[in-house]
């Protein structure tokens, strides 16, 4: 037994050796196997460890654990994994510099400082917008972790690239970016305030609408306050969007007066419930003080408007008359910043004036003249009339007929209604649609038409 006893002892030192070399294995294994981890929870069915996949990856702050959070992450086919990858990665590029002497080369497998990765970031941005329209989840991703963490006036920074005045590379990642904070929680109410101090965003009606639909989407506290607090700058259209929202989730209506909803939210915050999810319109209407005007009920908030109206033979008589009064009431209280302009339709259309013209009372005057003296002949060219309003720049269309197409380029209903969707697709303007006495096929027609452009379908009767 005792001979046995120095062979036991050297099986113990060795096994504590093996633990001692297992305990000091460089930092390289440890990431391995958070690379496995974060791999394995990425494939998993529960929707938990999907989210929670990249954070044992961003401990490492490495340019390695970036690599990995995007390939496994913003590359994923299920946007909560893609949401949780952008969270990681504006973590990495918000993290506190790490230690690195003088001009050393940045080690993809050791430690790098915040700026270092947001360079890596830009450069992998760069390679990803080269030839690629519109851009990617990998691309947009990439752009919100920027936006999130730089600061606006760095000489660097993607908020001055996206500033520059190239649109036509701008909008769409703008688009995407505002698209995916819809579902990024209070990082993406954050990462939309970011945006909406962009110069873009008070340039572009689409991006604003993008900006505000996606705090609306967010529904959230957070996301009320700053939708509070955008209702003090904003105007038009997007302004009515506000309201709209604030109005559906609390009963109330204080139109466009922020202070009143800031009050409210004041008082009432705190223990609010927010209603579930659902489409807010048609939530808006006018009230005693509220600012803007109606059409056919329907509040006038943009501040670029087309009116179309139908001049079909149908139309002849009292129901011609009431709609030229109700357009001639709508167009006298316009706000005189408002600019618009008039089309007409029967078997063509035909515009009043070639572009929008500033509500001034000799414009409102020409106006009201031309819509007076409309008559009614001929068949019905929806579908003309609807592409002649989308030819001017416009944030609101509002669209009067009593009869489905029967004239013109485009007859078919379904037809016009998907052309109509893909032309207002990036534009995100308001089409809203007036039925005047509609058989089922007419009303049918129009409500799908609002519904699918931002708008509001009105039933009139005779």
């Amino acid at each position: 037994m005792p001979a046995r006893r120095p062979r036991l002892i050297a099986i113990l030192a060795a096994v504590a050796l093996l633990g001692a070399a297992r305990a000091a294995d460089p930092p390289g294994a440890d990431f391995a196997a958070a690379k496995r981890d974060a791999q394995s929870a990425v494939k998993s069915s529960q929707p938990a460890k999907r989210q929670g996949a990249f954070e044992p990856l961003v401990a490492f702050q490495t340019v390695e654990s970036v690599d990995t959070i995007i390939r496994l992450g913003l590359k994923a086919k299920d946007e909560p994994t893609r949401s949780a990858a952008r969270r990681a990665l504006a973590g990495l590029a918000g993290k506190p510099a790490a230690p690195r002497a003088g001009d050393q080369p940045v080690d993809p497998a050791g430690p790098s400082s915040a700026a270092d990765i947001r360079r890596h970031l830009h450069d992998l941005l760069d390679r990803e917008l080269k030839g690629k329209a519109p851009p990617g989840p990998v691309a947009i991703g990439l752009a919100a972790a920027l936006l999130a963490t730089e600061d606006p006036g760095a000489p660097e920074s993607l908020f001055l690239m996206l500033d520059s005045g190239n649109v036509a590379k701008a909008a769409p990642l703008c688009w995407g970016v505002a698209t995916a904070a819809a579902s990024d929680g209070d990082d993406g109410v954050a990462l939309l305030r970011s945006l909406s101090e962009l110069q873009f965003f008070a340039a572009d009606f689409s991006f604003r609408r993008g900006v505000v639909r996606g705090l609306i989407n967010l529904h959230a506290p957070a996301s009320v306050v700053a939708l509070v607090d955008l209702l003090d700058t904003l105007h038009g259209e997007v302004r009515a969007d506000i309201a709209g929202y604030l109005a559906a989730i609390s009963g109330k209506n204080h139109g466009v007066d922020a202070d009143a909803w800031r009050a409210w939210w004041e008082s009432e915050g705190g223990d609010f419930e927010f209603p579930p999810r659902a489409p807010f319109y048609p939530a808006l209407t006018v009230a005693p003080g509220n600012a803007g005007n109606a059409y056919y009920e329907i509040p006038v908030y943009a501040d670029r408007i087309v009116f179309v109206i139908d001049t079909s033979s149908s139309m002849e008589g009292e129901r011609m008359e009431t709609a030229k009064r109700e357009l001639v009431s709508a167009i006298h209280t316009l706000d005189p910043l408002v600019a618009f302009t008039v089309i007409s339709f029967s078997d063509a259309a035909r515009a009043w004036q070639p572009q929008l013209v500033a509500a001034g009372d000799d414009a409102k005057r020409s106006a009201a003249a031309y819509v007076s003296a409309l008559t009614a002949a001929g068949k019905t060219a929806s579908f003309d009339a609807l592409d002649a309003a989308f030819r001017y720049d416009a944030e609101a269309i509002f669209f009067l007929s009593d009869g489905e197409p029967t004239a013109g380029r485009m007859v078919n209903p379904a037809q016009i209604i998907r052309f109509v969707a893909e032309a207002n697709k990036n534009r995100r303007l308001s089409l809203h649609t007036i039925g005047i006495m509609p058989d089922n096929g007419l009303a049918q027609f129009l409500q799908v038409l609002a519904a699918a452009n931002n708008g509001v379908y009105r039933h009139v009767a005779d």
